[in-house]
């Protein structure tokens, strides 16, 4: 007998979305937040959710369109949603002006009125309430994610974060709450410089006595470097670390889902 094929994974909900503005955070980060009757429905499900943004002709919501060959598929990528307001209907997306690349090239010319395609949102993170203290390491890509994790983190935690910016201009405002700490990085304008600064940091890391959660986002190689280092040279629990590859140097579309877990 032909075993049965595994059946498919359930398409995340599309939501044509318009752009209501667009804000410069820093020289290599832009906000734009997005709107539209139909994100109304759009289900928020805590913190360092991705989301994707389809570029191109608008996708219909009902799932009524045929399938499209590879070659013939808009690009999309993946982001973490901010912030979403269901009173307002508004959906803050952070981008990083990274030179070319779909979305970083529609990123840099974005303008109210604009529209796209988004959707999801996918998996998010899962705060334990139980944890005594909370790391959290990322680069630049990571910022959308390390934030909302600090807005949903407990009061009694106590939490550090490590993150890696080219330099002091692209350093922005992070949510406030006691008992944090925010070690700003600066790698430099070479990108094989990315990581080395937060590998260094987690290396010279104290942790505090108590149950911790450890959460990296960041380059995926680096992302590796730092997950074999807590699990095998600190021996931490591999149940209590989250570990994201959320680019590659040298490849133009990492792939998703790169957890690095079979280290």
């Amino acid at each position: 007998m032909t075993a049965a094929a595994p059946p498919a994974k359930p398409r995340k909900p599309r939501y044509p979305a318009t752009v209501k503005r667009v804000e410069h955070l820093t020289p290599r980060m832009v906000r734009v937040t997005f709107t539209g009757p139909e994100l109304a429905d759009f289900a928020w499900n805590g913190p360092a959710a991705h989301i994707k943004l389809i570029f191109g002709a608008p996708a219909p919501t009902d799932g009524t369109a045929p399938a499209a060959a590879p070659a013939e598929r808009p690009p999309m990528r993946t982001y973490t949603p901010r912030r979403f307001d269901r009173a307002t209907g508004e959906l803050d997306v952070d981008f990083i002006l990274h030179g070319e690349g779909p979305a970083s090239t529609w990123a840099s010319q974005a303008a109210a009125g604009q529209t796209i395609t988004i959707a999801g949102p996918g998996r998010n993170y899962v705060v334990d309430p139980t944890a005594d203290w909370f790391l959290l390491v990322g680069d630049d890509t990571a910022i959308p994610a390390i934030a909302t994790i600090l807005e949903a983190l407990p009061p009694s935690a106590s939490a550090a974060a490590f993150i890696e910016v080219v330099g002091p201009e692209d350093e922005v405002s992070m949510p406030a709450r006691p008992n944090t700490t925010i070690h700003w990085l600066h790698r430099g304008e070479d990108a094989k410089q990315a990581g080395v600064p937060l590998e260094a940091s987690v290396r010279s890391f104290q942790m505090p006595p108590g149950s911790g959660r450890v959460y990296v986002a960041c380059e995926a190689g680096a992302m590796r470097r730092i997950r074999t280092h807590l699990l095998t040279d600190r021996t931490f629990s591999r149940e209590h670390l989250t570990t994201r590859g959320y680019w590659k140097l040298g490849s133009v579309d990492h792939p998703d889902g790169d957890y690095g877990q079979e280290i």
